[in-house]
């Protein structure tokens, strides 16, 4: 019968595979340039991967969710995360109507900020002109990305929550999770590979830097200090996989002595991005750890103070020999320790931005009420592509790029969406904290880590470098996959009950209460 079912199955598939198939081959010989024949081929192989999506969609949501892919043939080239996390909340609906048994995950405490970050969201674009997609005739506004990208991180968030993630698979999850971001160094390969290989960034986009890198332009003239963005980002990313497995005590173990020697490369290639907001990312995400976990209360602490002053001792006089990329990522130290040039790269970065927000901070009292939006009107975007007109920093403040968490949220959906964003990250901590506190103690590792990052990226977010719509899919990320690993939020172990006395009328008796 298994034979004979097996045989059933394989017919069902060549049925299927062999006319698509010869579909493709057509349209591939006949007009393999053609547009409407492109479409029609993506529609038929997405049309092949469904048996695929329906046994996989839920890992593949997780391996892709802080991947840099893009689908470069769709308009507005949007992430390949968020494609997939679409797929993944439509195929679990779709089961818990089949099955009610296959419920969602209940987290009110989370959905109730999200829901009304949502609303806030939503209104706001209905009252400033709409989203802007201009692939679906946007109007006078444009930008929608932005709009799409804050409604798919709650998406997200039912998407991720949707599934208990079995105890047998964790360690598996949280190594897609974190290792889908490895993808981002794809992009530096610009710098290396030949331009016949330059398809790849069709995929994997590169920056500027690496765009001329491929087209064999004279970009070291341009850019004296090569950004590694990518290697930096996959790097922290790493780092980051490590705590949350090992923790930064098991890091520290001596008779792991691969451990921490990786630590300490990991931590010299992410300055390779040149970037002073990712080295404090992971030196707050470390120091908060380092007391979480109690290392200060033990002999480590004087040991660590040691260290880093002979480090410093140490590091100080040949700072200057450093490549440049290297000294701009540590460009929060005095200037007088680091080369001119890094330094002044780095201070032209920071008075660009003090100097933006100088001219946006008048402009906050009126949008307290009714947020500016993140529609971007077309005819003030040609006049800033023809540069007619505008500060320098016009470009940005249009985008509402302003660098900076706080005025990413209150100019474009004002004191409702601040409130509903403080209402979030208040809840969102009281979760992370119950499944860190009460939470399985197999996964105490991993919950210590989310808190922490949590925090980190909180504290990032309103005092270094933010972006409300851009932080808000790394904030869901992390609450929905601490919600799906815990199966929920975990509450205190119910007391037992306690037998206590009781008098009676004629006699002393036990009784439970």
């Amino acid at each position: 019968m298994t034979n004979a079912f097996s045989l059933f199955r394989t017919l069902i598939i060549y049925s299927i595979c062999l006319p698509l198939a010869i579909i493709v081959g057509y349209f591939l010989a006949t007009t393999p340039t053609d547009f409407t024949s492109f479409v029609t081929i993506v529609i038929l192989l997405c049309l092949m991967t469904i048996p695929l999506f329906l046994r996989w969609h839920y890992p593949w949501m997780i391996l892709t969710w802080n991947m840099s892919a893009i689908l470069f043939f769709f308009p507005g080239k949007p992430f390949i995360g968020w494609f997939v996390i679409l797929i993944s909340l439509f195929i679990s609906v779709l089961q818990y109507i089949l099955n009610r048994q296959l419920k969602f995950i209940s987290a009110p405490i989370i959905v109730k900020p999200l829901l009304f970050i949502l609303l806030v969201v939503v209104l706001t674009a209905r009252l400033t002109g709409g989203i802007g997609l201009n692939v679906l005739g946007g109007g006078e506004n444009v930008g929608g990305k932005r709009y799409l990208c804050l409604i798919l991180a709650v998406m997200g968030f039912f998407a991720l929550t949707a599934v208990k993630i079995p105890p047998q698979r964790r360690k598996l999850y949280i190594f897609l999770f974190f290792g889908g971001a490895l993808s981002m160094a794809v992009a530096n390969l610009a710098y290396v590979v030949t331009p016949s290989l330059s398809f790849i960034f069709l995929v994997f986009p590169t920056d500027q830097g690496g765009a001329d890198a491929v087209t064999n332009n004279a970009f070291a003239a341009q850019y004296s200090i090569v950004r590694l963005a990518g290697l930096s980002t996959s790097s922290v990313s790493i780092i980051f996989l490590l705590l949350a497995i090992y923790g930064f005590r098991g890091l520290l173990d001596m008779r792991k002595s691969w451990r921490l020697p990786t630590l300490i490369l990991l931590i010299g290639a992410t300055l390779y991005g040149g970037f002073r907001s990712q080295i404090i990312m992971v030196g707050l995400i470390l120091t908060i750890l380092f007391f979480m976990e109690g290392l200060a209360r033990t002999r480590l602490l004087p040991a660590f103070v040691l260290l880093f002053v002979l480090g410093i001792a140490i590091a100080l006089p040949s700072l200057k020999h450093m490549p440049l990329v290297v000294q701009r990522s540590l460009a929060f130290l005095p200037d007088s320790l680091i080369d001119p040039e890094a330094a002044d790269n780095a201070n032209a970065s920071t008075d660009w931005r003090l100097q933006m927000w100088a001219e946006v901070l008048p402009e906050v009292p009126q949008y307290l009420i009714l947020g500016k939006g993140l529609g971007i009107n077309s005819h003030e975007l040609d006049m800033q592509r023809d540069n007619l007109g505008g500060s320098q920093y016009s470009g940005a403040m249009l985008a509402g790029d302003y660098h900076n968490g706080p005025l990413s949220l209150i100019i474009p959906f004002g004191l409702f969406g601040v409130a509903g964003f403080i209402w979030f990250l208040v809840a969102g901590t009281k979760v992370l904290y119950r499944n860190y506190k009460f939470g399985d103690p197999d996964l105490l590792l991993i919950n210590r880590f989310f808190l922490a990052q949590f925090i980190m990226k909180m504290i990032v977010f309103f005092f270094i470098f933010g972006s409300f719509y851009g932080d808000l899919l790394a904030f869901t990320g992390v609450l929905g996959f601490s919600i799906a690993l815990n199966h929920g939020v975990a509450k205190p172990a119910a007391a037992e009950p306690v037998a206590r006395p009781v008098f009676g009328k004629f006699k002393l008796a036990d009784a439970v209460h």
